[in-house]
Parts: structure tokens; sequence; C-alpha cells
């Protein structure tokens, strides 16, 4: 799968309406912002009803068999919950501390070097707030049927 288009805009992959038609409100704003996992889009909902966030993580070129590995290792990882596939991608929630109920890691594995990370956090008030990793899937889902048709 060719990422480079998503990994230089993270905002291109997913439209803002239609994080705004699964994400449980109005959106507010996108921002790009520079990690050192790489650029990430995040879209930020009106009235406080949280964000999500989403790029490529291509800080770590072993995709997700680097989550597999800290797993393994019993290091790095304070959650480690391998998911169902997106669109026949495998997936994994994963956390290295700060769980919340409200909050949700998903690495998609686009590539055998690449993961697909997306970070959901739905506010007070917003319907996916106590299903932020169903949030988060929908989401990757999107990502993934975006970057295929664009293949």
């Amino acid at each position: 799968m060719d990422t480079a288009a998503a990994e230089a805009d993270p905002c291109s992959v997913v439209k803002s309406d239609q994080v705004q038609a699964f994400g449980g409100g109005p959106m507010d704003r996108s921002r790009v912002e520079h990690l050192s996992s790489g650029k990430v889009c995040t879209w930020v909902f009106a009235n406080g009803l949280g964000t999500v966030s989403a790029g490529m993580n291509t800080g770590e070129r072993d995709g997700l068999s680097h989550l597999y590995a800290l797993n393994a290792q019993g290091s790095g990882l304070t959650t480690f919950k391998p998911s169902e596939p997106i669109d026949g991608y495998p997936s994994v929630v994963f956390a290295n501390g700060g769980e919340r109920s409200y909050a949700c890691n998903l690495a998609v594995g686009v590539r055998n070097d690449l993961m697909y990370t997306i970070v959901a956090t739905p506010g007070t008030g917003n319907p996916n707030r106590s299903d932020p990793c169903g949030m988060a899937a929908k989401l990757g889902r999107y990502a993934v049927q975006h970057l295929r048709a664009a293949q």
C-alpha cells in the first residue's frame, strides 16, 4: 500500500465530514501535528465533544510487529489486545500507561513496516464516550478504504 500522500497530509486520509458523521457531533476544526512518530491529523469536535487523532507511525518502521514484540518482552505496554481486522488489515488496541475508559489507542497494520495509529477521546456528552474503540475502528475503516482507493 502506497502511503506517501497520507504521510505528507494526514488530514487528507479521512475527510472532516466523514469524521463528523461517526464522531458524535459537529466538527470545530482539524489541524496537523508534528510528533516524533510522524504527522497526525487531530479533528476537534465542537462543544467539548472530544477529539480523534490519526496518522502513519513513520517513527516505528516495524509496523505492528513492534507492538507484538513489546508485548512479548513484557515491556513498554500496559494494554495489548489484538482486535478485529479493519477491512482485512490486522489491528491492536494498545497503551503504555494512562488508560482511561473513555479513550482508545488503535493501531492498524497497513503494511509490514508501517501502522496507522488512531487515538479516540470522545468528550462528555459524546455518544461514543462509552465505546471509544468503536469510534477508532470507524476512522480506521475510512482510512483503509481511502488508502486502497488511492492505489
